[in-house]
């Protein structure tokens, strides 16, 4: 599953701005490393109260991708 398709998906239905979303893929030896750009805008709510929204999103895409060490990154450049 390709696992940056998905969170693509499910981060433009979170955003006001999703054409501001860029997500990037940068493998580590140790894990897949997503980083996810936003409008600053978006920021909160990609990140959520008390970080609930991020912290479901990191482990729904370790949940897809279970054979593989996914980690969940937020750039916080503003856009």
């Amino acid at each position: 599953m390709d696992v940056q398709k998905v969170l693509h998906y499910f981060i433009t239905k979170l955003v006001d701005k999703p054409e501001a979303l860029v997500i990037t893929q940068r493998a580590t030896p140790e894990k897949m490393i997503y980083e996810v750009r936003v409008s600053s805008l978006d920021l909160a709510k990609i990140i959520g109260k008390e970080g609930r929204t991020f912290k479901a999103l990191r482990s729904f895409i370790n949940t897809i991708d279970s054979e593989n060490r996914n980690d969940l990154v937020i750039d916080t450049t503003v856009i």
